[in-house]
């Protein structure tokens, strides 16, 4: 393992946790490639990125995002679950399982997705996140430099996870593709649908990534101003610890590669190098947004969770929230008396149920 920072790549916590998969949610710092705002001729819209370790929890640099699109009188909202820290308290996913799990078919109805008969209520979404710098992005130049979130596809994920953390069987060594200092960049093409004058929304809706590449090169994120995050004297640091780790990234052999990682582990430029690093991640932490802090699970405002519990309170009384004009739970509880569901039983232990795939591999 290198022992900068005692950080390893494969210890992320999302390759340690069960796969699920959903959908995406709008969002502002949301970094977004259509191909409908693309300046080239052929209508791809091309960029260049740096994926990079939160420096805030560096450990859930790739954020597991659960949430529920719920719909009730007042129309559409979404939370995000307390499923995304892997706490199965969320009421939600309570009330889901207590409706999966019971007796009274009008309940099971409410749980089961509409593909199989149900009225598809809990729509269960999930994403990966990450936190990125955007080195090169002609179509929005005012954007070259900034630290911004990015929806995770599914094969760039995937692309990753046999960089970052390959099979014992490969005898690959592991890349920090995601690192602020000897990361790798991450090419972006994404093309537009095709045009069908019988149904031009295509072109939107069949927007797909026609090339994503992995560098092989070293790509170092910057202050968002462009300049260098280290000094050139630590730039020296860095360049010798490159050298030194560049035969270690290539070998296929596993024993060599092991000994010539404690060789480097123990070079005093690496201990060099381990305190300069501190300082970057405690300066990145001025200008780079905090991945988990703002996307992930924050506890529902008063008037979200009682949104939520009202939902909640139609669901179980076997009404379509949508339907029910209501203010309050007890209003509810009055409307909906004639349902009486029928007795549940819970296992105590039941999973997070995975949702229908997605749009994973979609640019936004």
């Amino acid at each position: 393992m290198n022992s900068i920072l005692g950080f390893d790549p494969a210890s992320l916590s999302v390759f340690t946790q069960p796969e699920v998969k959903s959908e995406n949610q709008f969002n502002s710092n949301i970094y977004k490639a259509r191909p409908a705002e693309s300046k080239s001729t052929d209508g791809i819209y091309r960029a260049t990125i740096r994926l990079v370790y939160s420096p805030q929890n560096m450990t859930r640099s790739i954020l597991e995002r659960q949430s529920y699109g719920l719909t009730d009188a007042r129309g559409f909202f979404q939370v995000v679950s307390k499923l995304t820290n892997n706490d199965t308290s969320c009421p939600i996913f309570s009330a889901w399982k207590q409706c999966r799990y019971s007796k009274n078919p009008v309940l099971q109805a409410q749980a089961a997705t509409k593909d199989k008969g149900g009225n598809g209520l809990f729509d269960k979404r999930f994403e990966r996140y990450v936190t990125i710098q955007v080195m090169d992005d002609q179509n929005h130049p005012e954007l070259n430099g900034k630290y911004m979130f990015w929806k995770l596809p599914k094969f760039v994920y995937e692309a990753l996870q046999a960089k970052m953390k390959p099979s014992d069987e490969s005898n690959k060594a592991s890349i920090p593709v995601m690192d602020a200092l000897f990361g790798r960049a991450i090419y972006l093409e994404v093309k537009p649908g095709p045009d069908d004058p019988n149904a031009p929304e295509r072109r939107t809706r069949e927007t797909s990534y026609n090339t994503t590449e992995i560098s092989d090169d070293i790509m170092s994120c910057t202050n968002p101003d462009g300049s260098p995050l280290l000094t050139a004297d630590e730039q020296k640091i860095l360049d010798a610890y490159i050298e030194a780790m560049t035969p270690i990234w290539k070998s296929r052999d596993p024993q060599k590669r092991e000994e010539m990682m404690a060789a480097v582990n123990a070079d005093p430029n690496t201990i060099k190098l381990g305190e300069i690093y501190k300082n970057v991640i405690e300066k990145m932490k001025e200008f780079c947004p905090d991945l988990v802090a703002e996307l992930g699970y924050n506890e529902w405002s008063e008037d979200v969770t009682k949104r939520v519990n009202d939902w909640i309170a139609c669901v179980l009384a076997g009404k379509n929230p949508a339907a029910v004009i209501t203010t309050s739970v007890d209003q509810v509880e009055s409307a909906t008396a004639t349902v009486t569901p029928a007795d549940t039983a819970v296992p105590p232990t039941a999973a997070p149920t995975a949702a229908a795939p997605g749009a994973d591999d979609l640019p936004f």
